[in-house]
């Protein structure tokens, strides 16, 4: 079965525009390219991957399309634009003559105010994405999932896709946490514009973190995504605070080993094709 990573990250510190990362993290803060990655996932089925953005700037969406262009195993780019300059709606649109420019993600988790995306002068952006037909990558936490669905609501034919499950609390979580989360994120599932990554839960987790951890918070997306609005993504190399591609990747292929192939193939490939349009 072909893997199709729906997101992945490659970067390098030296570039100066990654403002969250810790120049002391000995795992992160170092430059991860494409041979890192083919490397790592040697022994794998790694077919193709989405390429995600990992700094605020313009200048990285361009790195990331630049490396795009070097190598075929890239088949999508989700990119980076200020929704707070008006003139960026022509940089929108720049990037979108890239024929892997597929996605766009604000770094909504790094913004202080929780309803910065409901900002009335974003309506242009969100309207020139469902023009312009790419896709909204929503990251944040669970605080924001009342607000993505304003936006999932109010702009139905934005294909939108929970990035990490909306990154729930797993190392510790109480029920009432647990609950608040599984609440919201089910009520978002059921609009046909939004999907999900399986992705980001093991970096969620506690150091000591094992599969059954994991389980009830993969069950609460399968039951209300299903296999057709799901797909699987490595979030490598953060992944690497917890396991390597091959750790995170075995312990999803554990976590499914009770469905069906065609399921497997809607969650590890087929899905991320259909969502971004993916030409492979």
């Amino acid at each position: 079965m072909k893997i199709i990573d729906s997101h992945q990250h490659f970067w390098n510190p030296s570039r100066g525009d990654y403002f969250w990362m810790d120049k002391n993290d000995k795992t992160l803060f170092r430059k991860y390219g494409v041979n890192d990655l083919l490397n790592e996932s040697s022994t794998t089925e790694l077919f193709k991957t989405v390429l995600v953005q990992a700094a605020p700037t313009n200048q990285e969406t361009e790195y990331m399309l630049g490396i795009s262009d070097s190598t075929d195993l890239v088949a999508g780019v989700v990119g980076w634009i200020d929704f707070e300059d008006i003139n960026q709606n022509k940089q929108l649109k720049i990037f979108s003559e890239h024929p892997k420019l597929v996605s766009i993600r604000p770094m909504i988790q790094d913004i202080r105010d929780v309803d910065w995306m409901l900002n009335k002068n974003f309506n242009q952006i969100f309207n020139s994405l469902i023009d312009l037909d790419i896709c909204f990558d929503a990251l944040g936490f669970p605080i924001h999932l009342d607000n993505f669905y304003k936006i999932a609501k109010t702009y139905n034919n934005l294909k939108i896709v929970v990035d990490h499950l909306m990154k729930p609390k797993i190392c510790k979580n109480d029920k009432e946490e647990f609950n608040d989360w599984k609440n919201k994120i089910s009520k978002l599932s059921k609009l046909d514009n939004v999907y999900c990554k399986f992705s980001g839960m093991v970096t969620e987790a506690c150091e000591n973190w094992t599969e059954e951890d994991l389980r009830p918070y993969y069950e609460v997306v399968l039951n209300t995504f299903t296999d057709k609005k799901l797909m699987w993504g490595s979030d490598w190399p953060v992944c690497k605070l917890r396991t390597d591609y091959k750790g995170w990747l075995n312990s999803s292929k554990n976590l499914t080993k009770d469905l069906s192939l065609s399921e497997k193939e809607n969650i590890f490939s087929e899905n991320v094709i259909k969502f971004y349009n993916l030409k492979v």
